[in-house]
Order: structure tokens, then sequence, then C-alpha cells
């Protein structure tokens, strides 16, 4: 009797593990979810990205500063009134070395330094952007992982528990194998919340919602780049548009210099203004009279204004030189370190996954044949999946490495 009660208890048990639910496939629960492809998701960045919208208003102001410089001085009226006789005078600042032309090439010269500046901006969102892209195909790849792993182990543990029942392994080793694969499923569980979250990120900088999700298409196995440093270098000299701007700032503290020497030379102040009685029209008592005002700018006598303009042209000059030196060295590191991401990768595709399933396999089969433990083959599942996932992050590092790379060359050709 109790021996029946034994296997009535245990074909219960078993009938309920088959019946219990399938880890869940890639989903977004009740929220509706689109594909986005690398190029597309790119282009809605460049279009809805809140921060690049905002940053893209310097150009506006910038371009506005430029109009507002080329007013000229607004002449000045004058009335003054006593008791037998007014005055109407009018009155003009005349600007002498050209400063209002210097105010207009320095604003110039900033709307320009604005434009690189956004676009040095952009780049660098792309870059960032590109990566949250590679962050969500990396969570993806690793649900994959974990759902294929609970998978494995559900189905082994149903092979288990029918073995138990026919008495060719203990019960013992029927409930560890069923404990590991309810443990993974807690990892999907968690893995599944870690890929909505980048789905949510990839929303955020579009500029959209998270009503909908965005699910990545595309993969990177096809990311395979072979490079040279030294025209990586020269490249980047020439396009890095940081560099650019350095380039520009020289032109902008040239400018303030220029502007500074024009605002030193003095305004002439023109004035003529006509007087006459209050009383009748006829005889009139009236007089024109013109003057002319010069200023003496006693303060020209100090020259520091003009020493910190030339003192900041040759610091535009000397970051320029750093600048260079930044980026020659920023190129060189991140070639290294793809260099270094690529050998690792190219371990991996030289059999390290297909050693670690054939070591799972193998375990598998002796464990069948009574020849192992079910521990040795949780340690080879174990195994197993962390070469998977190891692989994934490598391959993931690979990607970001190549991004990273060519934001340090100021260029662009990724494409998933």
């Amino acid at each position: 009797m109790k021996k029946k009660m034994k296997h009535y208890n245990l074909l219960a048990t078993l009938l309920l593990f088959i019946v219990c639910s399938k880890a869940p496939a890639q989903s977004t629960g009740n929220v509706p979810a689109q594909e986005l492809a690398f190029s597309e998701y790119l282009t809605r960045v460049g279009k809805s990205n809140l921060g690049y919208l905002a940053e893209r208003l310097n150009i506006n102001i910038a371009e506005a500063e430029v109009i507002a410089q080329k007013v000229f001085p607004d002449p000045e009226l004058e009335f003054e009134a006593a008791n037998e006789t007014f005055s109407l005078g009018l009155g003009y600042s005349l600007e002498l070395g050209n400063k209002r032309g210097a105010r207009i090439r320095l604003a110039r010269s900033m709307a320009a330094y604005e434009k690189l500046s956004l676009e040095s901006y952009f780049q660098d969102l792309r870059a960032e952007s590109a990566n949250l892209f590679l962050e969500a195909i990396l969570q993806r790849e690793l649900l994959n992982v974990k759902t294929d792993s609970y998978e494995y182990m559900r189905q082994l543990s149903l092979s288990d528990s029918l073995r138990f029942v026919s008495g060719e392994i203990t019960e013992n080793d029927a409930r560890q194998s069923k404990l590991e694969a309810s443990a993974l499923l807690n990892e999907v569980y968690e893995q599944e919340a870690a890929y909505r979250s980048a789905l949510a990120v990839l929303n955020q900088y579009m500029g959209a919602t998270t009503d909908t999700l965005h699910l990545p298409v595309g993969n990177w196995d096809a990311l395979d780049r072979d490079f040279s440093l030294a025209e990586l270098i020269r490249g980047g000299l020439e396009n890095r548009i940081d560099l650019l701007a350095s380039r520009k700032g020289i032109e902008v503290s040239t400018n303030e210099y220029k502007l500074t020497r024009a605002e030193r030379r003095p305004d002439i102040g023109l004035s003529v203004s006509y007087e006459r009685d209050w009383n009748g029209f006829l005889p009139p008592s009236r007089s024109v009279t013109g003057g002319v005002s010069i200023p003496l700018s006693f303060s020209n006598v100090n020259k520091g204004a003009i020493k910190a303009a030339k003192f900041r042209i040759e610091q535009a000059g000397i970051k320029k030189q750093d600048m260079e030196l930044q980026v020659q060295t920023e190129i060189s590191r991140a070639w290294y370190h793809f260099e270094a991401e690529k050998k690792k990768l190219n371990q991996y595709k030289m059999g390290m996954l297909e050693e670690s399933q054939k070591v799972l396999d193998g375990m598998v089969y002796k464990y069948r044949r009574g020849e192992s433990s079910i521990l040795d083959v949780l340690i080879a599942q174990r195994t197993h999946n962390e070469v998977k996932e190891q692989y994934l992050e490598t391959m993931k590092g690979y990607a970001s490495a190549l991004v990273e790379l060519e934001k340090a060359c100021g260029m662009w050709d990724v494409e998933l």
C-alpha cells in the first residue's frame, strides 16, 4: 500500500510539472511592440532626441546674434524748454574703427563654431545611441540563452521524473534537476525585465514614450573590420569635428582681438539743434547750432585688454595642438582596444562554443547511462551557459569597440 501511495504521489508531481507554463518567449507584456531597424533608429534619434533638439537651438541663437550685430547706433532726440525759449536737438554717435563690422565678423565666427559644436554633439549622441542599440541586442540574446537553458533543463527534469518512476535514478536526482529548472526560470524572468528596460531606454533616446516598445532588428555577425592605425590617425586629424572646432576657436579669438582693438577707437558725437522763443512767430527769434563731441580716452593708455586678447589667441593655438595630440591618443587607444576585442572574439569562433556544447551533451549522455551524477550535468550546463554569455558579452564588446573607434576617427561605417 505504501509503495502504491508513493508512486501515486510521484505521478501527481510529474503531471503538475508537465502542465506548468513554459518560459515566456521574447515579449513586452501588455505593451504593444514593433520592430526597429538600426538605420531607422539612428534616423529617429537625429530627428526626435530632445537633448539634440535643445542643442540645435544654439544655432538659431547664434544666427540671431549675427542679425543683432548688424544694427547701427540709434540717434538721440533732445528737447529742452525754458520760460522764454525752447530747443529741439538731434544727436548721433559715429563709431570709428569699423566696430560694427568687427562685431558682425565675431558673431559669424561664433555661429560657425556653434555649428561645429552641434555636429560634435551629434557624433557623440550617435555613438552613445548605437551602444544602447547594441545593449538591447545583447539583452535580447541573453534572454534567448537563458530561455533555451531553462527549456533544456525542463526537458531533462521531465525525463528524470520518468526515470525515477521506473527506478533508474534516485528521488534526490529528480528533485535536483527540477530545482535547477525552477532556478533557471527565475533567471529568465529577471533577464526579461532587463531586456524590456533596455527597450525603454531606446524609446527615450528617440524622444518617444514607452506606450510602444521597439524591438531591435539585426545582428552583429557581419561586423568584421580591418584598419591601419596610421591611416586612422591621418583621417582623424582631417575629420574630427572637435579638432575642427578648436581650429575655429583660433578664428574666434582673432576676431575677439580685432573687436577689442576697434572698441578702443573713440566714438565721435554729432549733434544739431534748433532754438527759438515762445512768443509769436513775427518777428521770430531763433537760432540753429551744431556740435561735435570727442571723448578723451585716457583709459586707452592701459593696454591690458589688448594683451589679454592676444594671449587668448596664443591659448587657442596651444589648445589646438593639445587637441591634435589628444585625437592621436584617443584613436590609438581605441584601435588597441578594438584589436584586443577582435582577438578575444576569434577565440570563441575557433571552437570554444562548440566544445562547451560537446562537453554538455557528453555529460548528459553519460548521466542517462548511469555513468555520472546529476551534479556533473549541472556543472556542465552552467559552464556551457557561462561560455555562451561570455561570447555574447565579447561580441557586444567588439561591436562597441568598433563604434568607439569610428567615433574617435570622426567617421561612421557601422551597419547592423
